[in-house]
């Protein structure tokens, strides 16, 4: 099984602070260039090559004068799964340079870079599949989440399995809720659709990807991501999606 490009939510940003927030996703950070300084769990980390940390951790990113590689990974894919392994009881690691990264992805590749990474990820990772009912779920929330009043009723009704049991197994299998889960997926609509449809109006983002309106989507991309959905559309010129495919 490999990795889906569509379970990373992949990101080059330059030289833009971050402020502090939280998400959904595991992530991972990196400079391209220059050290720069985090705050994580209200303890700062300074001059640093990168970071990995669990969903719900609060951080920010002081990156002005760097230019950071930037990776949510779905808490449900083998990345996911691999990182929550690796993290043992973990929130968080800090990477003081490159080969503490690369020693942290077993990875053995001389001439580094994200994709390479991914592809030696594919390649060499033997991690079993999620169970198939929480698979159904996902698929019918990306199917599904643009619609506003969708439950986790709905979702159960689906997979054959009542509500209370399906919220369970979700979190003790993804490590996020169905509700935070639907969220990250709407969020993550939201940021492509920011970056890649300039024309688009904020308010019609927010209403295709499931928002009751633009207010609703500010408040939680902000809380989500540290950014406000117009001051990302602003720099949108600065932030690239990365193009990362399976072999």
């Amino acid at each position: 099984m490999q990795i889906n490009n569509k379970l990373i939510l992949a990101l080059k940003a330059e030289k833009s602070n971050v402020e502090i927030h939280k998400h959904s996703a595991f992530q991972i950070v990196i400079t391209e260039d220059n050290p720069f300084s985090t705050k994580m769990e209200n303890k700062n980390h300074d001059n640093i090559f990168g970071f990995v940390i669990r969903p719900q951790v609060a951080h920010s990113c002081e990156c002005s004068k760097s230019n950071l590689i930037i990776l949510n990974i779905e808490p449900f894919s083998l990345m996911g799964r691999y990182i929550a392994r690796k993290l043992e009881k973990l929130s968080h690691t800090i990477f003081s340079n490159e080969s503490e990264f690369q020693l942290f992805f077993e990875s053995k590749k001389n001439n580094f870079s994200i994709q390479n990474l991914i592809s030696e990820f594919n390649n060499n990772q033997n991690i079993q599949p999620i169970d198939e009912r929480i698979q159904k779920a996902i698929s019918f929330i990306n199917e599904h989440f643009k619609v506003e009043n969708i439950s986790t009723q709905d979702i159960a009704k689906h997979v054959y399995l009542s509500a209370s049991r399906l919220a369970t197994l979700f979190k003790q299998l993804t490590g996020s809720s169905i509700s935070k889960y639907l969220l990250w997926t709407r969020l993550r609509n939201a940021i492509f659709l920011i970056l890649t449809e300039k024309n688009k109006s904020i308010t019609s983002i927010a209403l295709d990807s499931g928002f009751y309106d633009a207010s609703q989507m500010n408040k939680y991309m902000y809380q989500m991501f540290g950014i406000s959905p117009s001051k990302l559309k602003q720099k949108s010129d600065l932030i690239q999606f990365l193009e990362i495919e399976p072999e």
